[in-house]
């Protein structure tokens, strides 16, 4: 897993190590210019040949910039560096570089309110931009000369590349805060920041690398980080190979409560889910008329009565009890609708589950009338809800819940000891500990209906494989992205429907177990 951090988590990992460990802050500052170009030279074979503006802020953003400018220029680019204030204001490690920059011949131009328009001619016919302005400690928007500075860099449409962080945009919550960079390329340094994964800010960066300074791990040590962003890496370690001896017991049973007259193909596709994500066996239990409706040849369906609107009744509890004896997971909601009467069943048997249980949709939904049925709710839970479920669990309006997605998330998971998927994009995984897991997988295709469903079913049947909740919704959440973004690579965005996340499964399972 690899740290997100605040900005004023980086500034006391940038001072310990600088401070404690004894590497210079100028040397941090060479090593992440050399690691700006050497991202340029793998897009750009013939990057010698450009020509390139560089606009630099008077910090230690802008002393990065100069840094850049100076090793382009040994490249053979013809560089040009643009300063948003005086080469007087500079101090420390930035005045180093750019005396450096200047020595070797770079230009270096200070910008004012009466000169910013006069590049316009060679800005206009230069390749890349360089935005060097400001770092990650801006935290109110900028205005007056500094807003035009970052017009003018947005102005030309050019190939934009913004150093640590795009220049306007607060690092830690997400939120455009006003007047930003938007860039093809955003090459964080050391670390991610909030703002990298989290949108809308993250929209306005078509693409984000991380840039190892020479920041050891060690620096990390007391900043408490609680945020991390899931890698593949990370989930190939939960999974074992299979034992040749094996049967299918070996591989769990789960029991999915699900479906309606009208949406039996939700409860389909979630029973297949549970397969395709390795699950032994699974069972459907669903009102009777839609037997035929969603029945998938490899999952056992059991039929239960039903309402007179073909829903789940409350006659329905001591079957359902009786199927889950032995069971190894059970998923609840996926097309069960918030008929009362089935929401009074929901209510009757969820302080009686004692195996893992993962709740969607309507299941949600019904929490959210029965706040307190959450006390009820087996220590081995996880829900995933999409904004506007959430909104129901919680009372927050859906625009504030966007708004403030990692705390609301991880308070919630903390204050009701469970794990919630809090689905959007990114996806967001928190756990009873108060920590929460970034998922980088996933595309806008992946926004259609039966979507949710399909991400239910592999949990679930993650679960009944073993691994504990926190573990099996990171995961799960991550094949499930993956899934889609394999698609969308093969096929389209546009044309993905939830069925295509379940033919996709096996390709990407491939790629993740041992």
């Amino acid at each position: 897993m690899l740290p997100v951090v605040t900005a004023e988590q980086m500034q006391a990992i940038d001072r310990h190590a600088i401070d404690d460990l004894g590497i210079p802050g100028i040397t941090l500052m060479e090593n992440a210019g050399i690691g700006v170009v050497h991202e340029l030279q793998t897009r750009f074979p013939d990057l010698s040949l450009k020509k390139v503006f560089i606009f630099c802020g008077k910090g230690n953003n802008g002393g990065d910039g100069f840094v850049v400018a100076r090793h382009l220029s040994g490249l053979g680019s013809e560089v040009r560096v643009l300063l948003a204030g005086k080469l007087s204001e500079l101090k420390g490690d930035a005045e180093v570089n750019a005396t450096s920059a200047q020595n070797i011949g770079i230009q270096v131009d200070e910008l004012t309110p009466d000169n910013l328009n006069q590049h316009d001619p060679e800005l206009r016919h230069c390749n890349i931009i360089i935005d060097a302005v400001f770092g990650t400690g801006l935290n109110k928007p900028v205005t007056g000369f500094m807003e035009k500075v970052i017009d003018k860099i947005n102005q030309f449409e050019k190939f934009v590349v913004s150093v640590d962080i795009n220049s306007g945009v607060d690092s830690d919550s997400g939120q455009l805060i006003g007047p930003h960079v938007k860039s093809a390329l955003t090459l964080a340094l050391a670390c991610w920041k909030q703002s990298h994964l989290l949108h809308p800010s993250a929209g306005v960066m078509q693409e984000t690398r991380l840039i190892d300074i020479g920041i050891p791990d060690k620096s990390h040590e007391g900043q408490d980080i609680r945020i991390h962003l899931c890698e593949e890496e990370d989930i190939k370690s939960w999974f074992q190979k299979r034992d040749p001896n094996s049967h299918k017991g070996d591989y769990g049973h789960v029991l999915v409560l699900a479906g309606s007259q009208g949406k039996e193909g939700a409860a389909g596709m979630t029973a297949l889910a549970v397969l395709r994500s390795g699950a032994g066996l699974c069972t459907l239990a669903l009102p009777d008329s839609c037997q035929k409706a969603a029945h998938p040849m490899e999952v056992m369906t059991v039929p239960l009565p039903e309402t007179a609107n073909g829903t789940l009744a409350l006659s329905a509890k001591e079957s359902i009890l009786e199927l889950l004896k032995e069971k190894s997971a059970l998923a609840i909601g996926p097309g069960i609708t918030t008929d009362p009467e089935t929401v009074a069943l929901i209510g009757e048997i969820l302080p009686l589950i004692q195996c893992p249980l993962v709740l969607d949709a309507d299941a949600l939904n019904a929490i959210s009338a029965h706040k307190d049925w959450l006390g009820t709710l087996p220590d081995k839970t996880v829900l995933t809800p999409h904004p506007k479920e959430m909104s129901r669990l919680t009372g927050v309006p859906t625009q504030e819940i966007q708004n403030n997605r990692m705390t609301i998330a991880a308070k919630f998971a903390s204050e009701h000891s469970l794990t919630l998927v809090l689905k959007g994009s990114p996806s967001l995984i928190a756990s009873a500990d108060g920590t929460v897991v970034i998922n980088p997988t996933g595309n806008a295709g992946m926004a259609t209906g039966g979507s949710g469903d399909v991400l239910t079913g592999i949990i679930a049947g993650l679960m009944a494989q073993g691994l504990a909740p926190c573990p099996a919704a990171i995961a799960g959440s991550y094949i499930h992205g993956q899934a889609g973004d394999h698609f969308a690579e093969t096929e389209s965005q546009t044309t993905l429907i939830a069925g295509d996340l379940l033919r996709c499964l096996p390709e990407t399972l491939k790629r993740i177990l041992p």
